[in-house]
Order: C-alpha cells, then sequence, then structure tokens
C-alpha cells in the first residue's frame, strides 16, 4: 500500500532522543519508524550536529533502524547508502560557501550583537565551525527573545 506521506524529518536532541532517557529513543517511535520505512517512508533526522557526534549518539543508541538522510549542521545533507552517509556534495559546497560569504560579511557585528543579548538574556552564546554565534538558552521564552533581536538585525543587514 502506497502511503500518502513520503518523507517524515525529525529533529534529534530533545526531540526523538534525550540522553537522559532509556532507551535514548523511545522504542514505540523506533517500531512505528520501521513500519514506516518498510512501507517506503524515508525519515530524514535534521540536527545542529555534525556527522561524527551524530553517528556516535546513533551507534550508543543501539537502533534496529538508520535514517534514509541526515541534515547535518543545520545546512548539510547526507544520504545513506548501505552503512554509510554519502554528502550531496553540490549542495554541501554551495551551502559552505554561502555561509562563508555572509559569515565575513557580519563577523564584525558580532560582538556588539553578542553584548546587545547578553545585556537582557542568560543564555550561553559562542562559535563554532558552521556559526559565528550559537546559543543554548534557559527556556523557550528565552530563545524567543533572543530571536526577536536576531530577527531585527538580520532586517537591518543589507541583502
Amino acid at each position: 500500500m502506497s502511503l500518502p506521506i513520503k518523507l517524515i524529518s525529525t529533529d534529534f536532541d530533545g526531540t526523538v532522543h534525550s540522553d537522559s532517557e532509556i532507551p535514548p529513543i523511545p522504542a514505540a517511535l523506533e517500531l512505528k519508524l520501521a513500519q514506516l520505512q518498510r512501507q517506503g517512508v524515508k525519515w530524514m533526522i535534521n540536527t545542529g550536529r555534525d556527522l561524527p557526534g551524530l553517528m556516535e549518539t546513533l551507534a550508543r543508541a543501539r537502533l534496529s533502524i538508520w535514517p534514509d538522510y541526515l541534515g547535518l549542521v543545520e545546512r548539510e545533507i547526507y544520504v545513506r547508502e548501505g552503512d554509510d552517509f554519502k554528502p550531496c556534495g553540490d549542495w554541501n559546497a554551495r551551502c559552505t560557501e554561502s555561509h562563508f560569504e555572509l559569515f565575513a560579511r557580519v563577523l564584525s557585528d558580532m560582538p556588539a550583537l553578542m553584548q546587545r543579548i547578553h545585556s537582557r538574556h542568560q543564555a550561553t552564546l559562542y562559535e563554532d565551525a558552521f556559526s559565528p554565534l550559537c546559543m543554548i538558552a534557559k527556556n523557550n521564552a528565552e530563545a524567543d527573545g533572543i530571536m526577536r533581536i536576531l530577527e531585527e538585525y538580520c532586517a537591518s543587514v543589507p541583502h
């Protein structure tokens, strides 16, 4: 039977996976995803994690199923081929180049923007290899407040 659903795309940390739970991915969810995959539905995990970090966590979770696609560091796409995940080379290369250009344009604004956020919120702010501004908020309300600051900033940046 062909299902109207072709793809299930899930967040990972705190949504389908929790390190503090046993098992870290609920068994009922794993069974349902397996059933859907047998019916031709594809499963994609979207996460801010990089490939090694996600693969280690998935291995520790000891799943009986694997996702068909990965959306990593909020932009790179990987496709499962057998036991490996292969990057979507052209897409990932274009994303990396576009993000590099964007981050170069806004890098000088980051200290003031971080100071503005810190003056109103207690979130942890940092940069990593994939973004000049990452945050860990205390709760959803704080994340929403920071998002409003970021939206105001983005509206001020040409193009």
